[in-house]
């Protein structure tokens, strides 16, 4: 004769049981859901130089057609927040990249009409539906991340990293094959929006809403939400300043300052993308282990090392390690930047998450611009080296006494 379990406990059990497919699925979908974003836009970058020409642009011109993407993205302010409240984060991602796949073949047809006001309004368009899609797939790894009760955010991070190669290999592909750059990125936004759709239909479902209990916290005033993002948001500034000195001025480091052939300095960016990859691969493991703040301080510390050793080593060789620092510190930093902005205590959801990302695309829409007015006015190494301050500066924050108000540690939206 069996021992009677107490009241309830088959259920449960066979609950957790039932359950644990479908998360791996939830989990499994979200990681396609960074790949699908990373590769959508990354198809059209990968033929920007063709762009270029066929619109028979100057650098300075193509600079500020291109910008679009960023500018719409910034201009989304809190409305990507909004969307997802009010139509859940499946959907959010879904008509996200419906919205970017239409966007981007509008910038493509500009291109084949020669208009480069319709490329920036379709540029516009596409950075205003990718700040959605942000934080929806966000907003979900997270809640996938809550459910797991350990890290996961970093690895579907490195996803969007794995589609964004994908995006520009068959972006390159179709460029030596001659194929029409509406045709390809007509096609190729519809294969990423069906992808998207059937990834979002094994999303976590959305929590329930109205059952929320009297002791819920009180949202925070505007200045009390302020002191509490804004270190945040430098954490996420200082590892996104990584990438955008790694994308736009890592290759002229080596060739100007290194004496590098230029035909060979994009190995630059190649390295630091190569670490940040296996940074966030190995980055749930690390937070895993160490804990959020020690992995913060240990990551902020590389991005400095890493970016002033770049910035002053005195040959190609050390340059090329510091870059790779830099690289891996940066990897854990906006994962872990919208993991605790998630779980400030009383804002709506998805707002935290929505703001990081919002504070993220306005400051990079300077940050390169000023980059070049510095190294205009003194040198390379010198203007890297003013924006190491970010990074200090966020550093410096995270080595204070801790606060329970302003390091929340319990995570929601695990249901």
């Amino acid at each position: 004769m069996h021992a009677s379990s107490p009241p309830g406990t088959e259920s449960i059990t066979s609950r957790r049981r039932r359950s644990a497919p479908s998360l791996r699925r939830s989990r499994l979908a979200t990681m396609a859901a960074f790949a699908t974003n990373g590769a959508l836009p990354a198809s059209l970058l990968a033929r920007y130089a063709e762009v270029k020409d066929t619109l028979g642009l100057s650098p300075a011109i193509f600079g500020l057609v291109v910008v679009g993407f960023g500018l719409g993205g910034a201009l989304a302010l809190h409305f990507p927040g909004v969307i997802a409240r009010r139509i859940g984060v499946a959907r959010t991602a879904s008509f996200g990249s419906l919205w970017m796949g239409a966007s981007l073949t509008l910038a493509a047809a500009g291109v084949a009409l020669g208009s480069p006001w319709v490329v920036v309004l379709g540029l516009l368009l596409t950075g205003f539906g990718d700040a959605s899609v942000d934080v929806a797939q966000n907003s979900q790894g997270l809640r996938v991340q809550a459910a797991y009760r350990r890290s996961l955010l970093n690895s579907m991070h490195a996803g969007w990293s794995i589609g964004a190669a994908i995006g520009g290999g068959v972006g390159t592909l179709a460029a030596v094959l001659g194929v029409p750059l509406l045709a390809h990125m007509a096609i190729w936004a519809l294969f990423c929006v069906l992808a998207m759709t059937l990834a979002a239909r094994a999303f976590m479902p959305e929590p329930v809403v109205g059952d929320e209990s009297a002791d819920a916290p009180a949202r925070p005033s505007g200045w009390s939400t302020a002191k509490i993002l804004l270190p945040l948001a430098l954490i996420a500034l200082a590892g996104i300043s990584v990438e955008d000195i790694g994308n736009n001025w890592s290759a002229v480091l080596l060739s100007t300052e290194r004496g590098m052939d230029p035909a060979s300095a994009g190995v630059g960016l190649s390295v630091l993308l190569g670490a940040q990859f296996i940074g966030r691969m190995l980055g749930d493991r690390v937070i895993d282990r160490l804990g959020e703040r020690a992995s913060l301080i240990g990551s902020l510390s590389a991005v400095i090392l890493g970016l002033l050793g770049a910035a002053w080593a005195p040959g190609i060789g050390l340059t090329l390690v510091s870059l790779a620092v830099a690289g891996l510190g940066c990897a854990v930093t906006v994962p872990l930047a919208f993991a605790r902005a998630d779980r400030v205590p009383g804002l709506p959801d998805h707002s935290g998450v929505t703001w990081i990302s919002w504070a993220m695309r306005a400051v990079m829409l300077s940050l390169s611009p000023a980059i070049g007015v510095m190294t205009q006015g003194s040198s390379l190494p010198v203007a890297i080296s003013v924006v190491v301050a970010i990074a200090m500066l966020a550093l410096v924050l995270q080595l204070r006494p801790r606060r329970a108000a302003a390091d929340p540690t319990p995570q929601r939206g695990a249901g």
